[in-house]
């Protein structure tokens, strides 16, 4: 009875296969520019834990004790909202510095969730809450 090749037989003829294909796969002559990214500036964990801790805004102080942890600085918020941005728009995800949110708009985020960023329900953060909110972030900065 003959034997079939196994796999395991057959591994060496493919290593050099999946060699070339990976050189190949990484040659710069057929790659397009990549754009550069604004570097985000590095905030400390204790700049985003205290975030607005001292304001006389409220909703910037509500903004520090339930945003600031993902949507300020380099954590996961502001991170991952910065890969969605034009190329035009990059470094610009931290959304207490942005001039160009509306506050139905975050409410409505907040509320129906976008992408990875999770819903919000009126037990977590109220709607008093959510309107204060709303309404710093919406503030037009100069």
């Amino acid at each position: 009875m003959k034997k079939k090749p196994s796999f395991s037989h057959m591994g060496w003829m493919l290593t050099p296969v999946a060699l070339i294909a990976l050189v190949a796969g990484c040659s710069k002559e057929n790659s397009a520019p990549v754009p550069e990214a604004k570097a985000q500036p590095k905030i400390s964990a204790i700049t985003t834990a205290t975030f607005g801790r001292d304001s006389k805004d409220e909703g910037e102080r509500l903004f520090g004790k339930e945003c600031a942890f993902c949507h300020v600085g380099t954590s996961t918020g502001s991170f991952m909202l910065n890969r969605r941005l034009p190329d035009d728009q990059k470094g610009n995800a931290d959304l207490n510095k942005r001039s160009d949110l509306e506050a139905d708009y975050v409410k409505a985020v907040a509320r129906n969730g976008l992408v990875n960023m999770p819903a919000f329900s009126k037990i977590e953060i109220s709607d008093e809450d959510l309107d204060k909110i709303a309404n710093y972030l919406a503030r037009k900065k100069p």
